[in-house]
């Protein structure tokens, strides 16, 4: 598996490298999910920049978007972010971001992996009015 799995006392961490499949993401999930840690869990902090292909298509993203937002409803604050090298991967996430970021989890993706961490340790900040705050300044407000 091209991934390796690091915990930290709020969250977890995976980077990944190489030639990444869905099927490998599930299988990393799974273990998370398998972890009594997730149950405290405010953060996955997710990093792409070492990925050469990642091979999660529309279905994918539907369905790892299904299975976080069933977990979003007993650990509802948690922020997923993805460290990505570039937008190659934008469309490759597209979904999964649209879809999760319906329910309490908030998720986006970051060039630059201090920002993604900062991101990930404002925990406190409930997602739903950090997404109001946001839609508001796109309106203008």
């Amino acid at each position: 598996m091209p991934y390796e799995t690091t915990w930290s006392e709020r969250g977890v961490h995976w980077r990944y490298w190489g030639e990444v499949t869905a099927a490998e993401t599930r299988v990393a999930d799974a273990e998370f999910y398998g972890d009594p840690r997730a149950d405290h869990a405010l953060f996955q902090l997710i990093d792409l920049r070492e990925v050469t292909r990642l091979d999660f298509s529309p279905h994918d993203q539907e369905l790892t978007a299904a299975i976080d937002g069933a977990a979003s409803l007993s650990t509802p604050a948690v922020r997923v972010a993805f460290i990505v090298p570039d937008e190659r991967f934008d469309e490759a996430l597209r979904i999964y971001l649209e879809r999760i970021n319906q329910t309490t989890w908030s998720a986006r993706t970051f060039t630059d992996p201090q920002a993604a961490q900062d991101w990930c340790e404002r925990c406190g900040e409930d997602p739903f009015t950090e997404r109001r705050r946001l839609s508001l300044r796109g309106s203008g407000v």
